[in-house]
């Protein structure tokens, strides 16, 4: 969430050390009992290994007894540093020295040293020594601070650096702080209708998004908020600026979906935020970009608006194959809310529509041969136990698991089984991954356009714990 109070705070503080700076320059096999009676003394979170999965990754179908590939997660843990090659450890000295001469004549504030220390920076963040980098780019950015301002579009760079170096080494208060000063100073800057603020705006909502699933801060419903305000700002302004035809638009509208979903998947969080000093934090962020700010953040009528502008926008392309993929995730939607004959419907017409190409059994095959799971935007790591609040994935252990099940035609998850081998090491996390695939819901195969149950559906899930 855009958390004004922090940017004051940033701003505040920084103002205080420059006063300072100036006057000194002056001067298992799915669920069973015991599994479940281990669980039930399971400790929480306590810097110990969690005997249970916490997160589950988008499930890989088996196909013809290949090993699925599963995407590398955006966020890892930082490495420690790489040792230096000679070329690496000279490069880093002319640096230095550089700096040292430019220290001896222009002195320690001189402009001239905000590109080298950014170049140590960069070349030390490369070798993942990001405790060196942080030090150095913290004092880049004072100096240009100290020659060009406090808020500045100079900073940008140097900012984001210190976000990836900050993530790197898993301290995301310190990232979530960032975040919210880089937007601070381009939103001063560019203004709420500049083009150029668009990227802000996307990078702002994507990061809320992230901090709501490892459970950052203690209002995850106001990063929600957050997060569906930056997405509307952001697909709004593309379309103003650059037409509906720019690459960005379906990916951001894809966006306000995923926040769609996630607000109407946890209402007791959106309920918080009826408080003034929530509806405060909302009414800030939404002038800010310009937006209107609802009475609540939408949940599924925000989620069907965005579906719909893309089928609107994909049937003036003539593409009928992208088309159908669209009817058919509108479809999806109604599924996962249990609005069946809805959904139904929709499933038909993608069906048929795919019926008048020239090849059209291989592309309804290819959309509704097998089943898929839900929502297709959802493509990180999924909390399945709230004890791992405040950490990601990338902090524990990872491990897979084989799993057969039934999909009905409704999308749900029956009679799980598990294909992998079982021991009293791995038999905890098997049966609690089999127990959070009963709660997916998968996309069912079609047949003659009507959803069908399907039985031994196989697919490797990766889970942490």
């Amino acid at each position: 969430m855009f958390d004004s109070k922090k940017a004051k705070w940033i701003v505040w503080g920084l103002g205080a050390w420059l006063a300072l700076v100036e006057a000194a320059v002056g001067q298992e096999p799915s669920v069973n009992d015991q599994a479940d009676e281990v669980l039930e003394q399971a400790e929480p979170v306590s810097g110990r290994t969690l005997p249970r999965a916490v997160y589950i990754d988008v499930p890989q179908p088996i196909i013809d007894d290949q090993d699925p590939v599963f995407p590398a997660l955006d966020r890892v843990p930082a490495a420690s540093a790489n040792p230096l090659t000679d070329q690496q450890e000279q490069t880093l000295l002319e640096y230095r020295d550089l700096i040292e001469r430019i220290e001896t004549s222009g002195g320690a504030w001189s402009p001239d040293l905000v590109e080298q220390l950014a170049a140590v920076g960069n070349a030390q963040q490369s070798q993942g020594d990001h405790l060196a980098a942080l030090r150095s780019f913290d004092r880049a950015m004072h100096v240009s601070r100290v020659n060009t301002g406090l808020n500045t579009v100079d900073q940008i760079p140097i900012v984001q650096n210190m976000i990836d170096s900050h993530a790197a080494l898993g301290q995301w208060a310190e990232v979530d702080l960032y975040q919210n000063y880089l937007f601070y100073i381009q939103q001063r800057t560019y203004g709420p209708n500049d083009p150029r603020i668009i990227p802000v705006l996307q990078q702002l909502g994507e990061w809320n998004m992230q901090a709501f699933g490892i459970g950052l801060g203690d209002t995850l419903g106001l990063r929600l908020s957050a997060a569906q305000l930056l997405f509307n700002a952001a697909a709004r302004l593309v379309e103003f600026h650059h037409g509906r035809s720019d690459a960005r638009y379906i990916p951001y509208l894809r966006n306000v979906v995923h926040s769609a979903y996630q607000v109407a998947r946890n209402p007791q969080l959106i309920s918080e935020l009826g408080s003034p000093e929530f509806r405060g934090d909302q009414a800030v962020l939404a002038a800010m970009i310009n937006e209107r700010l609802p009475s609540q953040p939408a949940g599924f009528i925000a989620g069907e608006q965005a579906l719909r502008s893309i089928i609107s926008f994909r049937q003036e392309l003539g593409d009928i194959y992208a088309l159908a993929e669209s009817i058919a995730e509108l479809a999806d939607w109604y599924l996962l809310y249990e609005q069946r004959r809805a959904a139904d419907e929709l499933y038909l017409s993608a069906w048929q529509l795919l019926a008048e190409a020239e090849n059209s059994e291989a592309l309804q095959h290819s959309l509704f041969g097998s089943v898929v799971a839900l929502p297709l935007i959802i493509t990180e790591p999924r909390m399945v136990d709230r004890r791992a609040l405040g950490k990601g994935p990338e902090s524990l252990t990872e491990g897979f698991v084989d799993l057969s099940f039934t999909v009905t035609r409704n999308g749900s998850v029956r009679k799980v089984s598990v294909l992998s081998d079982e021991n009293p090491q791995n038999i905890i996390q098997f049966g609690s991954v089999g127990r959070a695939l009963k709660s997916f819901v998968f996309r069912p195969v079609l047949q003659e356009g009507v959803p069908v149950t399907t039985e031994d559906n196989r697919f490797r899930i990766r889970y942490w714990y």
